[in-house]
């Protein structure tokens, strides 16, 4: 677990450029007025309809955004303390 959290973390500090994958898809997409099957094809992986009527949506890069979320609130946290 340690390793697994101390491999992620180095990966975080690398950075993310504007070339990631997840972010490109998502700048096509960002001002979306209707939800559009090229987009769903490009964004989603699957979607699951439950019985009680629940709706989950996994997307392709729900990761990646965790991890470049996490990146830009550290990286925001650590300017705003040092200046």
């Amino acid at each position: 677990m340690l390793a697994r959290l101390t491999a992620e973390r180095k990966q975080l500090s690398n950075g993310v450029d504007q070339q990631h994958p997840a972010l490109v898809a998502f700048a096509k997409y960002q001002n979306i007025e209707k939800l559009t099957r090229e987009i769903l094809i490009e964004l989603v992986d699957h979607i699951k309809v439950y019985e009680n009527g629940n709706i989950s949506v996994h997307f392709k890069f729900a990761d990646e955004f965790r991890r470049i979320a996490e990146y830009i609130e550290i990286n925001t946290t650590d300017t705003a303390a040092a200046g």
